[in-house]
């Protein structure tokens, strides 16, 4: 995933979201910290449509190798999402674009906040604009740059106002091929 890049990653980081056609939902968590990674230290917080930060925690278990994802689909997803998830059926994976998520790590009293998909606690309406797209998580697959090498606490920053500036690509509702 991020071969050739200038910095190793420090932590996990969202690499990929789709909320597509259905229920072909899936967000995806990359590690490329040179090391496997304990999951049981994460936990994703999501809220709906504008309600409270941890409306919804799902916390993560296993280990998750260098250079491997992590995917957590809607268990009702279309069979070649449902070919890489590694969990599904969780609170998480039933979102629409307007639900925003944040992936968290908490070592014994110390929580970080990693990486956002949306802002809490708004409601964006129907969802986000990225890289210039309007609505774009809302049936959209977002797919983190390559040169992209840790999460971001600023959403707003991370979706970027065009492709340039953003650091995710905006594909077609339904694009699952990367």
């Amino acid at each position: 995933r991020i071969k050739g890049a200038a910095t190793t990653p420090t932590d996990l980081f969202f690499s990929e979201y789709s909320e597509g056609s259905s229920n072909n939902k899936y967000l995806e968590i990359y590690n490329g910290t040179g090391a496997a990674v304990d999951l049981s230290n994460y936990l994703i917080m999501q809220n709906g449509n504008g309600g409270p930060w941890d409306e919804y925690v799902d916390q993560l278990s296993g280990t998750l190798e260098d250079g491997d994802v992590y995917v957590i689909a809607n268990g009702s997803s279309d069979d070649s999402i449902l070919a890489e998830a590694d969990i599904t059926n969780t609170g998480i994976c039933y979102f629409n674009g307007d639900d925003a998520r944040a992936l968290i790590k908490v070592v014994g009293t110390d929580t970080t906040i990693l990486d956002y998909i949306g802002t809490f606690p708004d409601d964006p309406g129907s969802g986000w604009d990225v890289a210039g797209t309007s609505n774009a998580t809302k049936d959209h697959t977002l797919v983190r740059k390559i040169s992209v090498v840790s999460g971001n606490t600023s959403w707003t920053s991370s979706a970027g106002t065009d492709p340039t500036d953003s650091e995710w690509i905006v594909y077609e509702k339904d694009t699952w091929t990367d």
